[in-house]
């Protein structure tokens, strides 16, 4: 069996249940914090659907399914683990105060003794002294609930940054990026990997880093069913684009972990 980059061991398909009736998919990813919590990420319309952002807003479904490795030396070994999202009528999920935000955090307690997964770290996170432009971007998910099912393994779609790095589009904690996306892929990581890649010193000077390469965390995926966004200053809706993507700043991870 060859090896896989460790990297797609970061996601696992989302099965979506009410009352054990599935009812969709989509994707989520494994984040760990510094202390070593481990968190399921997916987007909050994955569980309230289209009308997420409503105050009234309540969930659609009542527990989650993930699909995880067991076996490193044979990824077509595999098992699936049931995730409640209810314990005593409470919610087992952590969100951001804003409803708009489509995020959720899923605290989770897995035997790594058994399942094989990789957790994005925090390091991952850090992109304070890079210099990025409009670089390629990597989303990584399940389209339409297909991928590749003997060996439980993602699909990767390409694409580009559209809005500037880390400048927030309309004065949302969000970027833009031209991919092709399809349902089933809510809650993909976006991922940016470069090369050569260049860095601003405290001093204001650009260094190129020739040799080096770095991954990031660019971001969460947002398949929103709405395709148009409320501009800050004026209060103006304003539609985006069917090939836009919405890109949320991983820095929301850390701070709905803390809420």
């Amino acid at each position: 069996m060859p090896k896989v980059d460790s990297i797609f061991l970061t996601t696992t398909i989302i099965k979506r249940f009410l009352k054990d009736n599935e009812c969709g998919s989509a994707t989520g990813f494994f984040f760990s914090d510094n202390k070593n919590n481990v968190y399921l990420v997916t987007n909050r319309h994955v569980i309230y659907g289209e009308r997420f952002t409503e105050e009234e807003a309540k969930p659609e479904i009542d527990k989650l399914k993930l699909i995880l490795h067991i076996n490193n030396d044979n990824l077509s070994q595999n098992e699936e683990i049931t995730i409640e999202l209810f314990e005593d009528e409470k919610k087992t999920w952590k969100e951001h105060p804003q409803k708009d935000i489509d995020i959720i955090c899923i605290p989770l307690i897995l035997d790594r003794k058994r399942f094989i997964f990789v957790t994005i770290g925090e390091q991952l996170l850090d992109s304070s002294s890079l210099k990025i432009g409009f670089e390629k971007i990597f989303v990584m998910g399940y389209p339409y609930g297909w991928y590749d099912a003997f060996n439980n393994l993602p699909i990767t779609r390409i694409g580009h940054l559209s809005s500037p790095f880390g400048v927030p589009f309309q004065g949302h904690p969000f970027m833009l990026g031209d991919v092709e996306t399809h349902r089933g892929m809510s809650g993909s990581p976006v991922f940016m990997h470069l090369k050569d890649y260049v860095t601003m010193g405290k001093n204001g000077s650009l260094t190129t880093n020739l040799g080096a390469s770095k991954t990031l965390l660019l971001g969460i995926f947002s398949g929103q069913p709405r395709c148009d966004i409320i501009e800050k200053k004026t209060g103006k809706i304003t539609e985006i684009p069917l090939s836009l993507r919405i890109i949320w700043f991983p820095k929301l991870i850390k701070e709905i972990i803390t809420f």
